[in-house]
């Protein structure tokens, strides 16, 4: 047996008690849990079962199985349990058999079942200040809270991370496949007893089991371990390696705009696009932007459902003329689809897929009411149309939607945001669809997601919006992980936004910074693993939105590895505002770690984000950290907890207050202003002149700069900066005591008062190809 702390030293099964019992190896954690089963509205346990045959006592790279029959109803259970040959992972499956000759009603199963009576769960030295990740699993928010919390949802989708601090210990429940029914966890905490309930659920919401037919619950991994990120990212890949998606190439970027365009009031839609498109290939030129988004525009009336219908009002020249012009620009284009909504308005289509719609309780479904987009918008609330649901389980639904995506896709359309998923996947405004074979909820929507992305095509990027992210994994390109961060609005009256088109001031607001971070903290482990990990949605940084805003907007993309939608007029935006787009292209692809998840529960918030940079001349570590709040924030951050050496000596770098900080070492004293961000580079210091930074991206050295080589023979300081032609920008370097600047001209060169360091920066007018640059040096006479 792995004897390693964070290994499970006992994994067995007590036939006696009929509970699972599992302990790590340092005793830190153990669990003792049964299993239960809702059927036809009865709750069943293992104590309740005629007969329970088989055992389990396992080693590294066993497995056991249990046997379980119930004689009212005839049922039969089997739950196999296995260990990972390093000891650190339990995997547990169960499958369910109707051996009666009636069908069966499927409600809660829970394959781990703690009750106050049945079974515990313990971490020795929990000091009753225990915290959990709860997972919405959509894209509403995501937090950290006190178990002890009366106010906190203890109810998380699909995984349950718990960190007791005082103990050194997280205890992780996730089920690594949930594409069949529901699978969320719930659980109780007493600060003083410590969990008194802990459940993983497989919910099945009254589906039935025929005669002679087996079901499959959803697998779950359990471990135990006191690094507090592991399981996170081990449940990521466990769920990636079932799955098998196929990860998108590249980070992509596009034009939205909407932040300071009103195409529904002031302007045509068509105009704002082209000359958006046209000023990003003059004022973006060499940097990869490669969609407009299109938005509602294009539907007539803006009415969900009329898919392949055209807007003339908005875009007179048509769906081709739109296409070809962007195609001339080298720009595909995207459209916004809400692929399960059907707007009740359209009653001629309605009567005739109605059979196609999903229904509750014979009626059909309303997914949500009086829509308030478009044309409808301007009506009386009363008259509004409301949202009715395709059901893409039905062969008509089926085959719409398929028509829908190959027509799209024929017209030359490469994007697409999906929206409104909750339509299909959401259990409470539906209870009747066509395949009964398909549990209602997930299955059901990822039956049409699976339609759309065949007939979209594999070269069409498509990104679920709101609603579900992690069960649109293998169907989605990428997944928006939180709400709609940096989009504005028509100045309609219906709109938050009215009387404007965008909202600043207020981190906290349903299209601000707080919530964008947050879930991105979240759901950081998944970026490239499940889908790309979109945790920006729109980046706008335009006046009037202060220079801290955009510089805290700015350091978001910068650092969360994701795809990036320009929501400013690019054709008017200020050299100076542009320029925050410009630092944070092309896309550094990894998204940072926070640090502090753990540490900020709810109504706190992670503010330490880390990345380890791995630039091929040098390797170097970006810290950012967030200040939502009224007052300054000083943030120590030991430098182990980013795995740096903490004895050892780091220059640092502000990067927007580009100013040499120091030499630290042991630990990092961030302080911030209200309402800002601030971003460090760290980097080991060196006896000889070594960069400090660059202004040009908020990787600080990734992609501007090819090539660093220090020459100790001629003390020379060399190396190859690349940006688009025309761009500008600046390098810094740090000298130490004792030596000069021999070739200053064309440098700014600068003393620190403090550590008598030089600091001095090189500039570059960059043309058509890379710059060579070098710095020569020599010793101070004395």
């Amino acid at each position: 047996m792995n004897d390693h702390k964070d290994a499970w030293s006992v994994v067995r099964f007590d036939p006696e008690a009929r509970l699972f019992v599992l302990r790590s190896s340092d005793g830190t954690t153990e669990l003792s849990f049964g299993a239960s089963f809702e059927i036809n509205g009865k709750r069943l346990t293992l104590q309740d079962a005629c007969e329970v045959t088989g055992s389990a006592e396992l080693r590294s790279g066993e497995e056991g199985r249990i046997s379980i029959s119930f004689d009212e109803p005839t049922l039969a259970c089997s739950l196999t349990i296995s260990l990972s040959d390093d000891g650190q992972t339990v995997l547990l499956d169960c499958e369910i058999t109707n051996r009666g000759e009636t069908a069966l009603a499927l409600g809660r199963c829970s394959p781990l079942c703690i009750t106050p009576q049945l079974g515990r769960v313990e971490l020795h030295g929990d000091d009753g200040q225990a915290v959990y990740l709860q997972s919405s699993g959509t894209t509403a928010l995501s937090k950290v809270y006190l178990a002890a919390d009366p106010e906190a949802e203890t109810e998380s989708n699909i995984f349950l991370q718990i960190v007791s601090n005082s103990a050194g210990r997280a205890l992780h429940l996730g089920f690594v496949t949930f594409d069949r029914m529901g699978a969320y966890h719930e659980f109780a905490y007493d600060g003083e007893a410590g969990f008194t309930e802990l459940h993983a659920i497989c919910d099945l919401y009254g589906w039935e089991l025929a005669p002679q037919q087996s079901l499959k619950l959803e697998t779950l991994m359990i471990e135990a371990r006191d690094d507090y990120h592991a399981s996170l990212h081990n449940w990521a890949q466990r769920a990636a390696d079932c799955y098998q998606p196929i990860i998108w190439p590249k980070i992509p970027a596009g034009w939205l705009g909407w932040a300071w365009v009103d195409v529904s009031n002031v302007e045509l839609y068509e105009d704002v696009i082209i000359r958006n498109a046209e000023a990003v290939r003059r004022r973006l030129a060499g940097f990869d932007i490669e969609y407009i988004w299109e938005s509602l525009g294009n539907l007539p009336g803006g009415c969900p459902g009329d898919w392949l219908g055209w807007n003339e009002n908005c875009f007179p020249q048509g769906h081709q003329w739109l296409v070809d012009k962007l195609a001339e620009l080298d720009f595909k284009l995207g459209f916004w689809v809400g692929p399960f909504y059907v707007a009740s308005s359209l009653e001629e289509f309605v009567d005739e897929m109605e059979d196609a719609l999903l229904k509750k309780d014979g009626e059909l479904a309303i997914a949500s009411r009086a829509w308030r987009f478009g044309d409808a918008g301007k009506l009386p609330h009363n008259q509004r149309p409301n949202m009715y649901a395709l059901d893409p389980t039905h062969p008509k639904g089926e085959e719409f939607l398929r028509h829908v995506f190959r027509t799209l896709r024929e017209w030359g359309i490469r994007y697409y945001m999906l929206d409104f998923l909750g339509a299909a996947s959401g259990t409470d405004h539906y209870n009747q669809h066509h395949d009964k074979s398909v549990v209602r909820g997930v299955p059901v929507m990822r039956k049409g997601l699976e339609i759309i992305a065949e007939a979209a095509g594999p070269d069409t990027y498509t990104l679920s919006s709101s609603g579900p992210t992690f069960t649109c994994v293998g169907h989605v390109t990428a997944a928006r992980m939180g709400n709609d961060y940096g989009e504005g609005r028509p100045m309609d009256a219906e709109t938050y936004h009215y009387p404007a088109t965008f909202l600043i001031n207020r981190a906290g607001a349903a299209t601000s910074h707080l919530h964008a971070s947050t879930n991105m903290a979240a759901a950081y482990f998944t970026h490239r693993k499940l889908f790309i990990n979109d945790a920006g949605n729109v980046m706008t940084v335009d006046q009037p939105l202060a220079v801290s805003d955009a510089q805290i907007t700015a350091t978001i993309f910068g650092i969360n590895g994701g795809p990036v939608m320009l929501g400013d007029d690019i054709d008017r935006i200020s050299e100076d505002r542009l320029a925050f787009i410009k630092k944070v292209f092309p896309r550094y692809p990894e998204m940072a770690r926070p640090i502090d998840l753990f540490d900020s529960p709810s109504p706190d918030y992670p503010k330490v984000f880390h990345l380890h940079i791995e630039g091929g001349w040098d390797a170097w570590d970006i810290v950012a950290v967030l200040n939502y709040g009224d007052e300054p924030l000083t943030q120590p951050i030991p430098l182990q907890r980013l795995d740096m050496a903490p004895d050892a000596s780091y220059l640092l770098w502000e990067f927007w207050d580009q100013r040499y900080v120091g030499t630290i070492s042991g630990e990092l004293n961030a302080v911030v202003p209200p309402a800002s961000a601030r971003l460090y580079r760290l980097t080991r210091r060196r006896e000889h002149p070594w960069v400090l930074s660059t202004d040009m991206h908020v990787m600080q050295g990734n992609s501007e700069l090819a090539e660093v080589v220090w020459n100790a023979e001629t003390m020379t300081l060399s190396g190859t900066a690349t940006r688009p032609a025309g761009e500008t920008g600046s390098l810094f370097v740090c000298a130490p005591e004792g030596i000069c600047v021999t070739n200053p001209q064309g440098l700014w060169i600068a003393k620190d008062d403090n550590d008598k360091t030089l600091i001095i920066r090189r500039q570059f007018h960059f043309g058509d190809g890379p710059e060579q640059w070098e710095i020569r040096f020599a010793p101070i006479a004395t």
